[in-house]
């Protein structure tokens, strides 16, 4: 709401003039006793089988969608928040019009919310410090390289030797770069009833060890961060997902000096730039669950804060629609995945973790439902997906500053093969 409240379209005016435009919002039970069509702004709940109601603090008012208009890009859940325009009708919202809240880009939510209050690491404590960091950010930007994969398959012999190949390609880097693995970390686990399952499983680790550890500054220097998927070692399919446990991982942490096992998502702090890292099959989740579906054969606005395709060398013309409708969702939303906690349960004490607003500067996104891409959107946020390592061997290769392009692009993402 006070996203909403800071925008232009909504924003009260000290002195109002007739040349103003300014909506209001409605709260729900402000629609007692009223006539004429109205803004609302709340979640959308399932209160009955096939009943969705709109919910603010205020109160829950039932919706007939029918004839709702989505007048956004995106797509619209269960549990999504909206902006509602309609009238009531015999005790009924009817919904003329729906749509995702409007965006707010880094830039500005920092500044309306405070540094201290948006940085998750509180690492930046004043402008000034933000300035230094800047600063050396474009001092070292040749410096900042990651590789990624997602879907790496330790139980495939293939995957193995390209993943060789991989660290025989970087290993005489001068400045290596960082190495993100993101799961599933095998394409099937033994069963926990099968003697040594435990012992197979983490031997799947223990081999990436020994594969890195032939290239001995790899082994020595080399940073290494694994994201668990939904089907690796640990708890159920819940979101924020803990770290692989320290079992399976030993063998690999004992031969690789560096590496980092962390929690699906996580966040990277370089200089400046916040990233988020999830392994989440966010575009299949959003069109199952989804109320209301946009038009795909309609072309983004323009004027609204729009996706700019940045691949350099891309091998498609255009990236999939539903792939653009995903993103929007989940920038709009604030959130990784907003789909009902039936389709995605949500560990609550950190859905923190899951939450996209103040916007990161890049979204590094494992989802093997959608083909790799790199987009960026409103201007200030990079939108990753390598696609799945173990179908093609392809990856991706990312420096968040690249001050060598003439463009207003301020990163650089490169496809490639093994």
């Amino acid at each position: 709401h006070q996203r909403l409240m800071r925008n232009e379209h909504f924003k009260p005016r000290l002195v109002q003039s007739d040349s103003d435009n300014v909506r209001k919002i409605t709260p729900i039970e402000g629609l007692l006793g009223s006539s004429g069509d109205k803004i609302l702004l709340g979640i959308i709940v399932q209160v009955e089988e096939g009943q969705y109601y709109l919910e603010d603090p205020t109160a829950q008012i039932h919706m007939d969608l029918s004839m709702a208009e989505l007048v956004s890009d995106g797509y619209m859940t269960e549990h999504s928040i909206c902006l509602v325009e309609g009238a009531m009708v015999d005790g009924v919202l009817a919904v003329k019009k729906i749509g995702h809240p409007i965006y707010e880009s880094r830039s500005d939510a920092i500044a309306a919310i405070g540094l201290q209050n948006s940085d998750i690491f509180g690492a930046i404590p004043t402008i000034t410090e933000l300035a230094r960091l800047k600063d050396e950010e474009e001092k070292n930007w040749s410096e900042g390289l990651f590789v990624i994969l997602s879907d790496v398959h330790l139980d495939d012999s293939i995957v193995l030797e390209k993943l060789e190949l991989l660290f025989q390609g970087y290993h005489e880097f001068e400045v290596l770069p960082v190495f993100i693995f993101m799961g599933d970390f095998a394409s099937r686990y033994p069963s926990a009833v099968i003697d040594n399952a435990n012992t197979t499983t983490a031997g799947y680790f223990d081999e990436l060890g020994t594969i890195i550890c032939k290239y001995p500054r790899l082994a020595e220097e080399g940073r290494f961060i694994l994201v668990p998927g939904q089907n690796d070692p640990g708890v159920g399919s819940v979101l924020p997902r803990p770290k692989i446990p320290d079992f399976f991982t030993h063998g690999l942490r004992s031969k690789v000096r560096h590496v980092h096992m962390t929690s699906n998502p996580c966040r990277l702090r370089y200089f400046s730039k916040e990233i988020l890292i999830g392994r989440v099959d966010v575009l299949t989740k959003l069109r199952r669950n989804s109320i209301l579906s946009p038009d795909i054969s309609l072309k983004m606005d323009k004027d609204s804060h729009v996706i700019e395709e940045k691949k350099r060398d891309a091998e498609k013309e255009g990236t999939n629609p539903h792939v653009k409708h995903a993103i929007k969702t989940m920038m709009d939303q604030g959130h990784l995945c907003p789909v009902p906690s039936s389709s995605l349960p949500i560990y609550w004490n950190y859905d923190h973790l899951l939450r996209l607003y103040p916007p990161p500067s890049a979204v590094i996104l494992g989802d093997k439902s959608a083909e790799r891409y790199f987009e960026t959107y409103g201007d200030d946020c990079d939108f990753l997906n390598p696609g799945p390592f173990y179908a093609d061997h392809g990856f991706l290769f990312f420096r968040p500053v690249d001050l060598e392009t003439k463009s207003k692009m301020k990163s650089d993402v490169e496809f490639s093969f093994v």
